[in-house]
């Protein structure tokens, strides 16, 4: 065992423990040659003599770093030198000051879903580069994420990683990973796989979301097992936007999840109106009505801690009422319910014969606008759509309004990129603002998350006007 102050190696003087873990200790410590501050992973040996112990122990570690060292990812934390001392296997490392995900969540608790899209986006991309040289993780949860002071998440422990393809005859009969974050395939005994991965980030991002991991806790570990087996999940209630992304992340079928650089994707266009549709001028009224709106501002700061994924103003946490559905551009919303209550509708005009997941655009003529609305992913009781708003005019538009009467058993649980009255079964949606100017045969775009009884989604039949 090691001991503080304790040079090993001949190199490395350990100034003190970092974390501890079942199997390792992990110490901040100095590289006395190059006179730097590093963390040393030490695993820890078993009580026991049992020479096939201590060489699992020594496979382990080297595993690890053969791994780990051949990721450069300015996300993933990099491996610097393996060596043996005194009986036990150290593991060098670079030293980031930082705090785990889970810390952060118990000082402040659930994060703000901008926040956790940002996280989201750094680590999916350091995975991503993990998959291209075809190495699993197989541990991604909150533990394993870092966050640092400048906002950087960094994924680290790539102590049960290993190269697809391997299979070790000693991990035959065990289930590698963290019971709350284990895709369905890996509880039920089956072999991890790089959609395993992706799950287990989804897993991550819902709890970081919500607060608790998609199927709980429990002190039962068959309860939770059969949970994820079963994979009856509902949607996170803040999800908003991020929704569909995570419902395609946590796919019960491995084959229907996107790939990690899928992901990547997909989460980096969550929030981001395409850029064909923002006009130079719409561009130049959003900055000068964002100081107008606070809400425009996503906050970056948690427990002392900067969440940014690029050049952007960081502001303290600012504090969203329930029935407020926050995006990078959402203004407000009116809703007159709260958001996770289910709204029923009345009476609703029969579903038109068209596509099941698209409403036919309203004439030009009747509104100078015309709204097209579409389903772009569904899960069990809900469903996202997204309405594009173009402007059939000659002229510029200076704001647009959407309305439309909700099907029967559907209600809106969340909405961005725009401000939502409801009334009954009427919904009217207006600009968010930033998005009121539309430039002739330009478009502009909002988003929502619809509730319903059963079956498939309803698409009503939406009309256009300009303000």
């Amino acid at each position: 065992m090691a001991f503080e102050e304790q040079l090993v190696n001949g190199r490395y003087r350990l100034l003190g423990q970092l974390g501890r873990g079942a199997t390792s200790l992990v110490w901040r410590a100095k590289d006395e040659r190059l006179d730097r501050v590093v963390a040393v992973k030490q695993f820890l040996r078993e009580p026991a003599t049992d020479p096939g112990k201590v060489a699992e122990t020594c496979d382990r570690a080297l595993r690890e770093a053969r791994l780990a060292s051949r990721l450069r990812h300015p996300n993933a934390v990099a491996v610097y030198d393996v060596f043996e001392d005194a009986g036990s296997m150290y593991l060098v490392m670079e030293y980031v000051p930082a705090k785990s995900l889970t810390d952060v969540l118990v000082e402040r608790g659930p994060l703000p879903r901008c926040d956790v899209l940002r996280l989201g986006r750094q680590v999916a991309a350091a995975l991503a580069a993990a998959h291209g040289d075809w190495i699993l993780h197989r541990d991604v949860t909150p533990n394993n994420v870092l966050v640092t002071g400048d906002g950087t998440a960094r994924i680290t422990d790539f102590g049960v990683s290993r190269a697809l393809g391997e299979h070790p005859a000693a991990e035959d009969d065990v289930v590698v990973g963290t019971l709350p974050y284990l895709a369905p395939e890996v509880a039920r005994g089956g072999e991890a796989g790089l959609p395993s991965d992706v799950y287990s980030l989804g897993a991550t991002l819902y709890t970081a979301l919500e607060g608790t991991p998609p199927f709980g806790t429990s002190d039962d570990p068959i309860t939770l097992l059969r949970r994820i087996t079963e994979n009856q999940l509902a949607p996170p209630a803040h999800g908003g936007p991020l929704t569909g992304v995570l419902m395609r992340m946590l796919e019960r079928d491995p084959a229907a999840r996107p790939s990690m650089q899928e992901a990547v994707e997909l989460l980096a266009a969550v929030g981001r109106p395409a850029v064909a549709d923002v006009p130079r001028r719409s561009r130049l009224r959003r900055v000068a009505v964002s100081g107008l709106a606070v809400s425009l501002t996503c906050a970056g700061v948690v427990a002392g801690v900067a969440l940014t994924d690029g050049p952007e103003t960081t502001a303290a946490p600012i504090q969203y009422p329930a029935t407020t559905v926050t995006a990078d551009h959402t203004v407000r919303s009116t809703t007159t319910a709260a958001v996770a209550t289910r709204l029923l509708a009345g009476e609703a005009p029969p579903a038109p014969a068209a596509t099941p997941t698209s409403a036919p655009a309203i004439e030009p003529a009747r509104g100078g606008c015309t709204a097209h609305y579409r389903v772009t992913s569904t899960w069990p009781d809900g469903a996202q759509a997204e309405v594009t708003v173009h402007n059939d005019r000659t002229t510029r538009l200076n704001g647009w309004t959407v309305t439309w009467m909700l099907p029967a058993g559907t209600g809106i649980r969340d909405l961005w990129n725009g401000t939502l009255t409801q009334a009954g079964s009427s919904a009217t949606v207006t600009d968010a603002g930033w998005n009121a100017l539309v430039e002739p045969g330009a478009s502009a775009t909002f988003g929502l998350n619809e509730t319903r009884t059963g079956g498939s989604p309803a698409v009503p039949v939406v009309s256009c006007r300009t303000n």
